[in-house]
């Protein structure tokens, strides 16, 4: 993510999280679903309902879902696919019930929700460490290289370290950086995008992403 992307990029998605009213959502769904109550269901009509559902979820719910990078059917957060789980899961759990579908699509939109408020109450606190290093350099690059590692470690964990989870976590050092009040400039951002070395499946030792993180963090601040 460039400096210019992701600029108050942060800001638009926390705003936006508050505003998520699910049963208004569920409503809306059973209505745009609604021809699939009338029986057996052909492959023609499943695609078009899929269209219409992905239309209906990027203009109903804001930057959360957005401008995220982690829409409903993404790789690595919420346990969703659209080719497995848009009313072809696998047996026995499949069922073409409309409103259970919906139960499930509601379901992995909330655990992305949630990720996304844990990011932010872990921004809020790193953001407090800064506030109190004040003019202390060293204690400013201590409080964000803390925030940054926080930030990589609950990524690894809610998302297992899916294939390309570290996309993730480098769009969310990128939101906590903003979130504390510090500019992204094009030095830092050339930072995080060389000093950490992440990969699929495997979460970095501590030690190297302490290392990286304090890198980051001494541009920065």
């Amino acid at each position: 993510m460039s400096s210019d992307a992701s600029a108050f990029t942060w800001r638009g998605i926390r705003d936006s999280l508050d505003a998520y009213a699910p049963q208004a959502l569920a409503a809306r769904l059973r209505e745009s679903l609604a021809p699939l109550r009338s029986g057996v269901i052909a492959q023609g009509q499943l695609k078009q309902a899929k269209n219409v559902v992905q239309d209906l979820l990027r203009a109903e719910l804001g930057p959360w879902y957005t401008e995220s990078g982690l829409p409903l059917g993404n790789e690595v957060l919420g346990g969703y696919c659209w080719c497995h789980s848009f009313f072809n899961q696998n047996p026995p759990h499949r069922t073409m019930d409309v409103d259970a579908n919906i139960q499930l699509m509601l379901e992995a939109l909330e655990r992305i929700r949630s990720f996304l408020y844990a990011l932010d109450g872990m921004y809020q606190t790193a953001r407090r460490q800064l506030e109190l290093a004040a003019d202390d350099k060293a204690l400013r690059a201590k409080a964000l290289a803390e925030g940054l590692v926080r930030t990589v470690d609950l990524t690894a964990e809610t998302t297992s370290c899916e294939e390309t989870w570290y996309q993730v976590a480098q769009d969310a050092m990128s939101w906590c950086i903003e979130a504390m009040g510090l500019p992204l400039s094009d030095a830092t951002q050339e930072q995080l995008d060389t000093a950490f070395n992440f990969t699929s499946w495997i979460a970095p030792p501590p030690e190297v992403l302490r290392d990286a993180a304090a890198r980051v963090a001494e541009v920065a601040v």
